[in-house]
């Protein structure tokens, strides 16, 4: 499935870029990129099944060989219940001929318990069926991890940090009033030592719970929230949100589970017209 740029419909190339090389618009919000990537997601989702499906078939076939093998034929267990019978007449007989042989009837009454035993371990080894579990496939659960800015987030499968943030200008026009453009510079790598994916959201959020909009024209490079991750690894890019003025602080928040705190008082302002920091 090919993607195409919403903004000037050149093909994308998803896997090796994050914005267009055409017009330079990045793909975050690229409808046509997110078709791609959630058909990717569906292809690689229906191929784990179908690894899962083989992988039962193989034991199922594995553990049912073992069976075939194993003594099952009712003529055996009645082989074994006739020798029981036999022993316990001998044993009511011997009973008869005095007390000189009741010192015999307690080794006889063992073997008949140990004969005894061994039919029901027969009979319960064929006829058992072998049980078979699965691990299930799921997301790992992560504790919830808080940093503040320029601090390196531990996670189970990456490290994450927000290193760098600024306000800026946008080449394409100017923030509203009340509101300023603020740049945030991402890091990510993979600390584990196999291949992941990364497929977290990442928003900025102010005042408990009231999200950012991203802003467009950032002539940096972009952060790419979905990204495929070798072992030992990393990414890292800018992302533009659109901050109120009033704002003394914002929450990067990148998936389920982690949260970054950024003080906005002392931001560095880097816009063209202005040579000061603001105080916002």
């Amino acid at each position: 499935m090919d993607a195409f740029c919403d903004y000037c419909g050149a093909k994308l190339d998803v896997e090796n870029d994050n914005c267009c090389a055409q017009c330079g618009a990045p793909f975050d919000d690229n409808e046509s990129v997110k078709q791609y990537r959630a058909e990717k997601k569906r292809r690689e989702e229906q191929q784990r099944n179908l690894e899962e499906m083989r992988l039962r078939q193989q034991q199922s076939q594995y553990y049912q060989s073992r069976l075939n093998v194993q003594p099952s034929s009712s003529s055996q267990q009645n082989a074994h219940v006739d020798r029981a019978r036999k022993i316990v007449v001998i044993v009511v007989i011997l009973m008869f001929f005095g007390p000189v042989l009741l010192g015999m009837v307690g080794g006889i009454l063992g073997v008949v318990f140990d004969v005894v035993d061994d039919l029901n371990d027969d009979a319960e080894y064929t006829t058992r069926k072998p049980i078979t579990t699965f691990a299930s496939t799921s997301d790992i659960v992560h504790e919830n991890v808080e940093v503040s800015f320029n601090e390196t987030a531990e996670l189970d499968e990456y490290s994450f940090i927000c290193d760098e943030v600024y306000r800026t200008e946008i080449k394409y026009g100017g923030a509203d009033k009340g509101y300023m453009y603020v740049v945030f510079h991402i890091k990510v790598k993979n600390t584990s030592d196999t291949k992941i994916w990364l497929n977290n959201e990442l928003n900025c959020i102010y005042d408990g719970d009231i999200s950012c909009d991203k802003a467009w024209g950032l002539e940096e490079k972009s952060f790419n929230t979905y990204a495929s991750l070798s072992a030992g690894l990393g990414t890292d890019g800018y992302i533009c949100y659109i901050v109120p003025d009033k704002a003394d602080s914002v929450i990067i928040a990148y998936g389920d589970y982690l949260r970054v705190n950024i003080d906005l008082r002392n931001i560095e302002d880097r816009r063209t017209d202005s040579n000061t920091e603001s105080d916002t």
